[in-house]
């Protein structure tokens, strides 16, 4: 298994089957890929979406919270694939988004590629990240823009003790301790919204 795209979700039907159908329409030219979801607490709409679409699906007995960081967790233990990236449900990706992702860590640990991103406080899109220096910066990065390597993935957790939320630029951050290889490609996978 080349690569298993995690999704956290936790009663959100209608993004999670978009979601999916998204997945479905990936163009992957041999590559292969397992899409594992995982809900953060029980969710019957989610298993059955899940397991309808072919994805392997496990859920948290009760909800962690944390932008779902136990979710992640349990993705991340679960994964066959080589590489590891996380597709939040409520995202939009183009079609070529997993073999760009694929692509963008080929000879490193973490693959970066670009995204639109709508802050909350600014109208329109910003492409992210803004200028790719190897470092990632507090809200110039998003998961969504990552490929990891499995191996390294799994050294660090997303939630973290007495946190009310976990996010992104932690978790990345916290990779960085192992001093992984980088690689970047300036290519566009979709919005986050």
């Amino acid at each position: 298994m080349d690569l298993s795209v995690i999704t956290a979700t936790h009663q959100r039907p209608e993004f999670l089957a978009h979601c999916l159908e998204q997945f479905r329409r990936q163009s992957l030219g041999g590559l292969l890929v397992e899409h594992i979801v995982v809900s953060d607490g029980l969710d019957e709409h989610a298993k059955f979406l899940a397991h309808q679409a072919g994805a392997r699906y496990f859920e948290l007995p009760k909800s962690v919270g944390q932008w779902g960081a136990g979710a992640k967790d349990r993705g991340n233990i679960e994964a066959c694939g080589r590489y590891v990236c996380f597709w939040d449900d409520d995202n939009i990706y183009e079609s070529h988004a997993l073999v760009a992702l694929f692509a963008a860590v080929q000879n490193a640990e973490i693959g970066v590629v670009r995204t639109q991103h709508r802050f909350r406080k600014r109208p329109g899109f910003i492409t992210i990240p803004r200028k790719w220096d190897g470092h990632f910066k507090l809200g110039d990065i998003d998961t969504m823009c990552v490929c990891v390597q499995t191996e390294l993935a799994r050294k660090e957790t997303w939630q973290l003790e007495n946190a009310t939320i976990s996010n992104d630029h932690t978790w990345l951050t916290n990779l960085m301790k192992h001093a992984p290889r980088l690689n970047y490609m300036p290519i566009t996978i979709g919005k986050h919204l």
